[in-house]
């Protein structure tokens, strides 16, 4: 199983993202990420990291993405029971349109490249 621990929703991915999930791990879960207050302590950090880890358990391949020190966490403890972590590489293009006003509207879409192991 292809385990997606994110706030991107596999139902949206593309058709290549998809293809490529499921070529590393078979049928996708998603597992929305946590809101991580900024507020919170290293210790309730690592709960939640404790918690998601227990959720997801010992899959194939997992990709993590989110606030930065639970994803940290939370991929510390999963390659610590041997799953696969991978985080998603996307080439970013940015347009920028000068309005009458003169405000700038800019306009980014992400294209997915590949899967990238976390070593």
């Amino acid at each position: 199983m292809f385990i997606n621990v994110s706030n991107h929703v596999s139902s949206r991915w593309g058709a290549e993202q998809t293809s490529v999930a499921q070529a590393l791990g078979g049928e996708i879960r998603d597992i929305k990420f946590p809101n991580v207050p900024p507020t919170a302590t290293t210790e309730e950090v690592t709960k939640m990291a404790d918690e998601l880890a227990a959720e997801v358990g010992f899959e194939d391949t997992v990709m993590v993405s989110g606030e930065f020190s639970l994803t940290y966490a939370l991929t510390k403890m999963l390659r610590a029971m041997h799953v696969t972590v991978v985080v998603a590489c996307t080439e970013r293009t940015v347009e920028e349109v000068v309005k009458p006003d003169g405000s700038v509207e800019k306009k980014a879409v992400f294209r997915f490249v590949a899967f990238r192991e976390v070593v």
